[in-house]
């Protein structure tokens, strides 16, 4: 399977093989070297890269061809509703091409844990037990500066702003999400993993406004 950074080298990466393989990230080699810098504001386009699905846990009752298709819808309605948020920042497409442009920011990652809880449990003893979890890695590159460097990284749906890593990270002041909602209800806990899907995608668009 291609990795992103096969992506990034500018070999070819059609639509076609991105959503039938599915899992194609981020490759983050590393943030650009000097700490002072920062993601140019206004940018004219923002462009969404397939999440990559190959590092997370997948808990979610799946085996085989069901999980690589349960894996592969993930990451493309991920991907859409990511693009709907972000195109209230800047106009914003997901882009599997085998060139980057030289202008604008490059939104990646990979899912780190994605469980599709127990609805079972929630209904019958509650307290938190089955609860859904998604968790997101996210790296942003500004295509004016670096196409294999990110400026900015951070995670998503951890309720500890110290896991945080970049310059610049977005941590939110403790227990509280970047859009200032407990963190018990920012990752999505009473919620299915399409609400979780949901708030995670309002997460990183909250952060990123931060930079506009």
């Amino acid at each position: 399977m291609q990795r992103m950074g096969v992506y990034f080298a500018g070999i070819a990466f059609t639509v076609v093989a991105s959503i039938a393989l599915t899992g194609c990230g981020s490759i983050h080699t590393g943030p650009l070297p000097s700490s002072t810098v920062r993601l140019t504001p206004n940018p004219p386009h923002i462009y969404i890269a397939p999440f990559d699905t190959t590092t997370a846990k997948w808990l979610v009752g799946r085996q085989g061809v069901d999980l690589v298709d349960f894996k592969k819808h993930f990451q493309t309605n991920f991907v859409h509703q990511l693009e709907e948020r972000l195109n209230k920042l800047a106009p914003a497409e997901p882009r599997w091409v085998d060139e980057l442009p030289d202008h604008g920011w490059l939104v990646g990652g990979e899912f780190v844990t994605v469980y599709q809880g127990s609805r079972a449990l929630r209904t019958t003893i509650g307290a938190g037990a089955g609860e859904t979890t998604l968790q997101t890695n996210v790296y942003v590159y500004d295509l004016d500066r670096s196409k294999t460097q990110y400026v900015l990284a951070f995670r998503t749906g951890v309720p500890d702003p110290k896991q945080d890593t970049g310059a610049g990270s977005g941590s939110a002041p403790a227990g509280l999400s970047a859009l200032g909602e407990p963190f018990s209800t920012a990752i999505g806990l009473g919620s299915g993993l399409k609400l979780d899907t949901t708030r995670t995608c309002r997460e990183i668009a909250a952060i990123l406004s931060q930079y506009l």
